[in-house]
């Protein structure tokens, strides 16, 4: 008969020891490297860099409230979008005082009705108010309520789910994004270099986020260490495989934008997004790998590491299986727009995949998939090294010897093989 410890296994003093010496040390790269990096120049402006952007003279963004739709000029049945922008005629209000608004065609298609409330480009002060001919311009429907609702009935559900540990994961998530918002991209602006800084906005990202979520504990310090081999493995496979498939190229506008206007190059920008993408994945594949070699070795304390690790591992391919498929729809979505366009067209399905933007993809894919695959085994490996290590064999009798033939609690806890017919007739004579 075998004992299950109901406790968590612990490894040993001097596992715990090698893992904190190797823990500094990453904690203080990290935070020099935060210091380092931190962004000195002023906020960059970017010309044409957002949809609220406008160089007119004397010109705001504003919100206005949709009054009025008149489309009376327009040819009954008219239902081209270019046609329709300029037969139709909308009164907005805005500061409690009426004024006209021009809707833009896709604007128009999707449909814009009395009560909507929209973002608008100001003109009433501006010089070039005759010229527009309207008081003010459409820029997008202001969905600031319901996507607030929506984020509200998404931290409601986590907390419900995952009650305090749901909730530290939140508090993780809203720091990753101060992380990106305030460092990491500010410091990509000023002229840091990009790998530099999003390797240590990762490592401060994971730091912070695992223990805060998953508790200072050594099973989460094996799921870190296995995230930081992932996040160099893709880092290092991530700029090696954008030069050599020289992926340097803007092909989108936004991309252009960057590359005429600030120091930065495409190469960076897609091995840093790379590695970003790659944090995300890694430590939800790490932590979950940490935990099934804690819970196995918690529910079968006996069992050897090799069987350990194979054990671990039918989960761990399990869930590769289930990620890299994440990864590629999560890509696949984020690209549909380019992929019905593309598909339109009579090309090779290689070719489309190996073009523009669509080959950037396609990297970005195969790089998280391998650092992801390459991490599991890692840190399963790593997870039972470290529990097993605090593992002791069963302790014999230290007293005097029992006699032949007595049943001791040794016999009563350990399951022994059957007697052979010699060890049975010794047996016998020794009664």
């Amino acid at each position: 008969m075998h004992m299950t410890s109901t406790h968590e296994p612990k490894a040993s003093p001097k596992v715990r020891l090698i893992m904190l010496a190797c823990l500094i040390p990453l904690i203080v790269v990290t935070i020099a490297g935060l210091f380092v990096l931190w962004p000195s120049g002023p906020d960059k402006d970017l010309p044409g860099g957002g949809p609220t952007t406008n160089s007119a003279e004397g010109t705001t963004d504003t919100k206005v409230t949709v009054t009025a739709v008149d489309a009376s000029d327009c040819d009954p049945g008219e239902t081209d979008p270019m046609v329709r922008a300029d037969c139709t005629t909308y009164t907005v209000e805005a500061n409690g005082q009426e004024g006209s608004l021009y809707v833009t065609p896709d604007a128009v298609k999707a449909g814009v009705d009395v009560g909507d409330t929209i973002k608008a480009l100001d003109f009433t002060q501006s010089p070039d108010r005759a010229e527009m001919g309207t008081d003010y311009v459409f820029i997008d429907f202001d969905r600031n309520v319901p996507m607030l609702i929506l984020a509200i009935i998404y931290a409601i559900v986590v907390l419900l789910v995952a009650g305090l540990r749901g909730l530290r994961a939140l508090i993780g998530l809203g720091f990753a994004g101060a992380v990106l918002f305030v460092f990491m991209l500010p410091a990509m602006l000023d002229g840091k270099p990009p790998v530099l800084v999003a390797m240590v906005s990762a490592s401060l990202i994971m730091v912070i986020a695992l223990y805060l979520a998953h508790g200072v504990s050594t099973r989460t310090s094996t799921a870190l260490f296995g995230t930081v081999l992932g996040i160099v493995i893709t880092g290092i496979l991530g700029a090696w495989m954008t030069s050599w498939a020289n992926l340097g190229i803007a092909y989108s506008e936004d991309g252009y934008l960057l590359v005429d206007t600030t120091d930065l190059g495409m190469t960076d920008i897609i091995v840093c997004a790379i590695l970003i993408t790659g944090l995300g994945v890694l430590n939800d594949v790490t932590i979950t790998q940490a935990s099934a070699v804690w819970e196995l070795a918690a529910a079968a304390p006996e069992m050897k590491p090799g069987q350990l690790f194979s054990r671990a591992m039918r989960i761990g391919r399990d869930h590769i299986a289930s990620t890299v498929y994440t990864i590629t729809f999560a890509y696949v979505g984020s690209a549909l727009m380019t992929l019905i366009i593309v598909s339109a067209h009579d090309q090779p399905l290689f070719d489309t995949f190996t073009l523009g933007d669509m080959s950037v993809e396609v990297v970005s894919i195969l790089v998280c998939s391998i650092g992801l695959v390459i991490a599991i085994p890692l840190t399963t490996g790593l997870g039972v090294l470290v529990v097993k290590s605090g593992v002791r064999p069963p302790r014999r009798p230290t007293g005097p010897a029992a006699a032949p033939g007595t049943i001791t609690a040794a016999d009563l806890t350990e399951e022994r093989p059957p007697m052979t017919r010699r060890e049975a007739r010794e047996r016998d004579q020794n009664r």
